[in-house]
């Protein structure tokens, strides 16, 4: 599996000409648009919905202009990046449910003000959406493996929070994210049957926001009409959560590996010592004589203790 859009990755335009192939057969996009419909068609069947749709052999051979210039590119672009969220998603409920059990629900002070049996379900609510999320990464990375892609993989995260209160809240905020994601990400898909899986998604998403709006103070439904996040937007807004990839460094001394030619040269800490082992000659400078040898030439040597080697022919 690949890694997440990176946080950060942007999808590509498939109506770009630069991306796209010239000449691009109808039978090639009817090709396309129906490992499209079946793709949704599974996940609808996942979701229980009604099954697998086939795709409309006089569907139309362009996609409908999109409203957001950072978000467009292909189905599986736009399913990948839903799947990096949702990853984000099941990764904070179960970081949620691992920190806190039941009792620490119905004791946090957050939740004081409702009676027990909200407090119960609203530990329960919890649950729901971990598992919520943890089918829609499996649909989603179903839908993109059936239209040819590689499923984006999760990162590390980090989450802080310390109490119920402020878990609720972080929950709150990745949640209404996600909803305003959905929605900006929506216009760029080009099967109407994987559209109608993800707008499923959505409104999921929205109703695990409303709850989670409503245990943290805030209005389940603030506005008539919710605003749209860019890909860019979202990834800014949840960046801060996920852990960057560290490249390891060596402490030591750094290694200089010898030449492809095989020569090396070699400083020893008392005397200058160059050694040419390809062709055999070598050049010796002891610390207190200094000596030049041509094993393979003629040797004069002087009173000094200077050797000097001539070589054959010289």
């Amino acid at each position: 599996m690949h890694s997440p859009p990176s946080i950060g990755d942007t999808m590509t335009d498939t109506n770009d000409p630069q991306t796209t192939a010239t000449g691009e057969s109808s039978a090639s996009r009817r090709g396309f648009l129906t490992r499209s419909a079946l793709a949704g068609g599974a996940l609808l069947a996942l979701g229980g919905g009604a099954g697998v749709a086939l795709a409309d052999e006089h569907a139309p051979t362009e996609a409908p202009e999109a409203a957001f210039d950072d978000v467009d590119g292909t189905d599986v672009d736009v399913l990948n990046y839903a799947l990096s969220l949702e990853h984000l998603e099941r990764s904070l409920y179960a970081a949620g449910l691992e920190a806190f059990d039941e009792e620490a629900f119905l004791e946090a002070d957050a939740l004081s003000a409702y009676d027990e049996g909200t407090r119960e379900a609203v530990y329960g609510y919890v649950g729901t959406m971990a598992e919520h999320e943890t089918q829609h990464v499996s649909a989603l990375g179903q839908a993109v493996e059936l239209l040819g892609g590689e499923p984006a993989a999760p990162a590390e995260y980090n989450f802080e929070f310390e109490t119920v209160g402020e878990f609720l809240s972080l929950a709150a905020v990745i949640e209404n994210t996600g909803v305003a994601a959905y929605a900006g990400a929506a216009p760029f898909v080009e099967s109407p049957d994987l559209l109608s899986v993800a707008l499923s998604i959505h409104s999921v998403e929205a109703r695990h926001a409303a709850v989670l709006n409503s245990m943290t103070g805030s209005s389940p439904f603030p506005d008539a009409f919710d605003a749209a996040s860019s890909q860019s937007e979202v990834m800014d807004a949840v960046s801060q959560f996920v852990v960057e990839e560290e490249t390891e460094t060596d402490d030591g001394e750094p290694e200089t590996e010898p030449p492809a030619d095989g020569n090396e040269t070699a400083t020893p800490a008392e005397g200058n010592e160059t050694a040419t082992p390809a062709d055999g000659n070598e050049t010796a400078t002891p610390a207190n004589d200094n000596e030049t040898e041509t094993p393979m030439g003629n040797e004069t040597m002087t009173t000094s203790g200077n050797e000097t080697a001539t070589p054959d022919g010289g």
